[in-house]
């Protein structure tokens, strides 16, 4: 903002309703200064009238009003400044009405949330996820999700959100004409449309769950970093849960380049997360799962995080002009169970993988699978799954890369790696133990008791 520009119209604007004014009195229009004392060693009647003068244009301009600025056809997002009223507390807490939850302890109707995630780690599929359960009533895991209608925002790229629709409708079974959402391809201003949106809603009945996909997308402003315009954006979007239904809304985020996954904050900082009611991130674990939970900031009780899969799938009505098959990718939930489940093999692996280095002159990932007999379904060594562990093991800073010579233990490896070898040991005495005793055969009465009937009675 140019301030010397600023103070130089406003200058301007003043000294043209100066002149208009003095023209209409018909009086000398010279610039009156903003006080008196140039006239200080001015003979009395020269002063007096020269006063007379001053006084008379300066009366003028105030009485002519200021010329009011055009409005902007952009409704104004900021709040109303019309006076509230004072309300006791009774009737306070009487005009409370608690909102409901569109997913069970998660997800509030007619709340504003942002779901941030770097690029390719499943946000898209996630949503898309979270509205085909929403539209059904289906759970989400063990969390209850009252059905109800949706709409979603394809603003980023509407051709892969319906690629992946596709591929869900086909591996989760529901039918695409008759499911209860409805969506929105391309990208517009919503806020000059808003209520052309809010008829359309209406018409179809309301929503419960609104998608917009993505928050860059339907950004209007010059800076996505900016406070200041992505705090506007920010409360643009949060006009959508007002929407007939009341839906809660989730926007879908990108982090500043080059965030830390323990640092998933929206673009815009903290102007625009201060408008949301949770920061919902999405990042991939050591398991190879999406882990969903908050980051920031969240309003209301905490929750365990979920867990999604990504998986690469394909469906007979996703098949390009010559007839082949084109792979989209689909999320689904994975159990607190299996989870719990792949975590406990993924640190069995890494301890397996730090034992055969230790045992191993610099091996490669092939010979790391040979050597612990991991093999895939056609019988080749798993390559992946060393791999995985090994990624894994050189993120905690325990094994190195020897360029072409293969995997070496660090001094921390070492160490890890001689524990990991004692717990291995306990394990195997432990399953030996358990196998002894289911194996043994049970014991007569007579061996029980050394033939005396029930034990202590003579």
């Amino acid at each position: 903002m140019n301030l010397a520009k600023l103070y130089a119209d406003g200058r301007a604007l003043e000294q043209s309703l100066v002149d208009e004014a003095a023209a209409r009195l018909g009086l000398h229009h010279a610039p009156v200064p903003a006080n008196d004392n140039d006239l200080d060693g001015v003979t009395s009647r020269r002063r007096e009238r020269e006063l007379e003068r001053r006084e008379a244009i300066r009366e003028a301009v105030a009485s002519k009003p200021v010329p009011a600025a055009p409005r902007s056809s952009v409704p104004a997002t900021a709040p109303s400044p019309t006076w509230p009223g004072l309300i006791h507390s009774g009737e306070m807490v009487r005009r409370f009405t608690p909102p409901d939850y569109a997913f069970d302890g998660i997800i509030q109707a007619g709340f504003l949330y942002g779901l941030t995630a770097s690029t390719g780690t499943g946000k898209t599929a996630i949503l898309l996820a979270l509205a085909a359960l929403k539209a059904r009533g289906l759970p989400l895991g063990d969390r209850d999700v009252p059905q109800g209608r949706v709409v979603y925002f394809a603003g980023e790229n509407p051709d892969d959100v319906t690629m992946r629709w596709i591929g869900a409708a086909h591996h989760t079974g529901f039918d695409t004409d008759t499911i209860d959402v409805h969506f929105v391809p391309g990208v517009f201003d919503i806020t000059k449309m808003f209520d052309h949106v809010s008829a359309e809603v209406q018409r179809v009945g309301g929503a419960a769950m609104v998608v917009i996909d993505t928050s860059a997308a339907y950004f209007t402003g010059d800076d996505e970093n900016g406070n200041v315009a992505m705090g506007r954006h920010a409360r643009n979007l949060r006009a959508l849960t007002t929407l007939p239904g009341s839906p809660a809304v989730l926007v879908a985020c990108h982090p500043p380049k080059n965030a830390e996954q323990s640092n998933l904050l929206p673009r815009g900082g903290g102007a625009f997360i201060a408008e949301l009611d949770g920061n919902l991130t999405c990042q991939k674990t050591e398991t190879g799962t999406v882990k969903l939970h908050w980051q920031g900031k969240f309003r209301g009780p905490d929750f365990k995080p979920l867990h999604f899969d990504l998986a690469t799938v394909t469906a007979p009505k996703l098949v390009d002009s010559k007839g082949r098959e084109i792979p989209t990718v689909m999320a689904s939930l994975v159990s607190e169970g299996e989870t719990r489940a792949r975590r406990e093999t993924a640190r069995k692996d890494e301890d397996l993988v730090l034992m055969a280095i230790q045992n191993m002159k610099s091996p490669s990932n092939t010979a790391i699978a040979e050597y612990l007999g991991w093999r895939t379904p056609d019988g080749q060594p798993h390559k992946r799954r060393a791999q995985s562990a090994t990624t894994k093991l050189r993120l905690q800073k325990l094994v190195e890369l020897l360029g072409r010579d293969g995997w070496t233990l660090t001094a921390r490896g070492r160490e890890a790696a001689t524990e990991a070898r004692a717990t291995h040991a306990r394990s195997e005495a432990a399953s030996a133990i358990v196998a002894n005793l289911v194996g043994k055969p049970k014991r007569t009465e007579t061996e029980r008791t050394g033939g005396y009937g029930e034990a202590g009675n003579g």
